[in-house]
């Protein structure tokens, strides 16, 4: 089960990279010569946001505690990010094979991965692995 979950946060954590990747492609597509990309609160807090994300990809990995316990915060942080970020300034994205792929494929798995891990979490077996 150790081996399971570790492979569930890798795969997770790949589909959130290109997720990221791809929100990257779509900040520098759209702002096609304008420099306010780069100054933007909310591209700053979600970069920081995914620092934060893949250090506790890391830690679950080394089945660490803190990544136990970050673990449902972060994900909640997610949505909630990417709620108020659409609000306050909504993305306009090119719809092209790389969003087609990334919205119908990837961002649906890595939804359903968050699930896995998160009940691999809340198992005994995989609890008792935690120190």
């Amino acid at each position: 089960m150790k081996n399971d979950f570790i492979k569930a946060v890798l795969v997770k954590s790949l589909l959130f990279l290109l997720i990221v990747l791809w929100g990257g492609y779509n900040s520098t597509v759209d702002a096609s010569g304008s420099r306010e990309y780069i100054t933007d609160v909310g591209n700053i807090l979600f970069l920081v946001f995914s620092i934060i994300y893949m250090f506790n990809a890391f830690f679950l990995i080394k089945l660490k505690n803190i990544g136990r316990l970050t673990y449902i915060p972060l994900v909640l942080l997610f949505v909630f990010l990417g709620l108020i970020s659409e609000l306050f300034n909504p993305m306009q994205i090119k719809q092209d094979y790389f969003y087609i792929f990334t919205f119908y494929m990837i961002s649906p798995l890595f939804f359903i991965m968050q699930g896995v891990v998160l009940t691999m979490l809340m198992s005994k077996s995989v609890q008792e692995n935690f120190h």
